[in-house]
C-alpha cells in the first residue's frame, strides 16, 4: 500500500467502511483507488448490516461481510467474532475508514500485518500506519489513507452500480406512477437522519409544486420520508409523485432514472452523486468544505446556503446561534434558505442539462 510486506505480494485488503451512508459514498472514491493500485488483489468491504445491500452495489469490492455491531450486549463478543473471521480470510492488509476504535481493535486482534487509519479515538497504539486527520473535504481525508502508493486517479468511473432487480424496482415504480418511459423527473428528498440538518416539510412540498408549475411536462417525486409529512392529499397533482416504504438499494435505483436531485445534507445526497446525478444540497449548520456533494463523473454538484457568517456550527448546533431556533429545532441558517433561492438553481440546472 501503501506499503508491501518483505516480498509477498498484497492479495487480500480488508476496507473497514464508515459508519454511515453518506460517509461510505465519500469513501469510494478512495476505495476506487485502492482497486486500481492492486488490480489482482481480493478487496474485502466490512460494513454495518443495515447498509451491506448498498455496499454490494459497488463493483471494486470482491466480497461484503458484515461489521460488529456498535452498541449493546455482546459488543466485545461481536467484535471477537469478527476478528476470527478475518483470521481465517488471511488478510495482508486493512484500511481503517471507520475512525471508530472497535474497528481499529477488531483488525488488530485478527492480526492482519499492515493496519492503516486516522489516529483517532485513542486507538493509534493498534495501528502501524497512522495518517493524521487535516481539515478538508472528508473523501480527501480517505484519499489520504491510501495517498502513500503515489496513485493518481483520474476517473472514478462507476462508483455504485445498481443491480437488474433494483432497476426493476424503479421501472414499476415509475410505471404505477404513470411516468412515460424516458422521462427523468426531479427527486426532491426531504429526508435527514438530523432535523437541525433538514430544511423544512413545508418549503420541500412548495419547492416541489413550484418545479411542477414551473416545467409543467417534468414530473417530481418526492422521498415520503421522515421528517416530512405532507398534508392530506399533498401528492394528488399530476406533477408531483410520493415514493414510500423503499429500501436504500431502490431508493438508489429511483434516484438513478432521475435528471436532478434536491435535498439535505445526507446520505441519499451522497448516493445521487455517487451515481453520477446532478444534485442540489441544502445547507445550514453543517459544512459543505467537509461534506459537500462530489460526483463520479463531473456533472453539476451545488451547494445552496444562507451564507451566515457563524455557519458551520456541526456539533455546537445553537450554541453561537444570533438568534433562537425555529420551534421545530430548526437553526436560522437553515430557515433563511427560500424556496425561490432553491427553485432558481434548480432552473439553471436543468437549462443546463437540456
Amino acid at each position: 500500500m501503501m506499503v508491501t510486506i518483505g516480498d509477498r505480494p498484497v492479495d487480500r485488503i480488508l476496507i473497514r467502511l464508515p459508519n454511515w451512508v453518506g460517509d461510505i459514498m465519500m469513501a469510494l472514491p478512495a476505495v476506487q483507488l485502492i482497486k486500481q493500485t492492486f488490480p489482482g488483489a481480493w478487496l474485502i468491504g466490512m460494513a454495518r448490516v443495515n447498509h451491506m445491500a448498498l455496499v454490494k452495489r459497488c463493483p471494486a469490492f470482491d466480497e461484503v461481510v458484515s461489521a460488529s455491531p456498535q452498541t449493546g450486549l455482546g459488543r466485545y463478543r461481536a467484535i471477537w467474532a469478527s476478528a476470527r473471521q478475518l483470521r481465517t480470510a488471511d488478510v495482508d492488509v486493512a484500511v481503517l475508514m471507520a475512525t471508530s476504535f472497535e474497528a481499529a481493535l477488531t483488525a488488530w486482534l485478527a492480526g492482519i500485518p499492515v493496519r492503516v487509519g486516522h489516529g483517532t479515538d485513542y486507538r493509534r497504539v493498534l495501528l502501524n500506519k497512522v495518517v493524521e486527520v487535516v481539515d478538508g473535504h472528508r473523501s480527501d481525508g480517505f484519499l489520504d489513507l491510501v495517498s502513500a502508493s503515489g496513485s493518481q486517479s483520474s476517473n472514478n468511473g462507476n462508483m455504485l452500480c445498481c443491480t437488474a432487480s433494483d432497476r426493476q424496482y424503479a421501472e414499476r415504480f415509475f410505471h404505477n406512477a404513470g411516468i412515460r418511459p424516458g422521462t427523468r423527473p426531479v427527486f426532491v428528498n426531504p429526508a435527514a437522519a438530523k432535523t437541525p440538518r433538514a430544511w423544512s416539510a413545508g418549503r420541500f412540498l412548495r419547492l416541489a409544486q413550484e418545479i411542477g408549475r414551473r416545467h409543467e411536462d417534468l414530473p417530481v417525486l418526492v422521498h415520503d420520508r421522515y421528517p416530512f409529512e405532507g398534508p392530506p392529499g399533498w401528492a394528488a397533482s399530476r406533477s408531483v409523485h410520493a415514493l414510500t416504504d423503499a429500501s436504500l438499494v431502490e431508493l438508489a435505483a429511483v434516484i438513478e432514472r432521475c435528471s436532478l436531485y434536491v435535498g439535505n445534507d445526507s446520505g441519499p445526497m451522497h448516493i445521487a452523486a455517487a451515481l453520477g446525478v446532478p444534485t442540489i444540497g441544502i445547507y445550514g449548520p453543517s459544512n459543505p468544505n467537509r461534506t459537500a456533494p462530489r460526483g463520479a463523473n463531473g456533472t453539476t454538484h451545488i451547494v445552496v446556503s444562507a451564507g451566515f457568517p457563524c455557519s458551520p456550527c456541526r456539533e455546537r448546533f445553537f450554541q453561537e446561534c444570533p438568534s433562537q431556533p425555529s420551534s421545530d429545532s430548526r437553526p436560522p441558517c437553515l430557515n433563511e434558505v427560500s424556496v425561490d433561492q432553491v427553485a432558481v438553481e434548480v432552473d439553471r440546472i436543468l437549462q443546463l442539462l437540456d
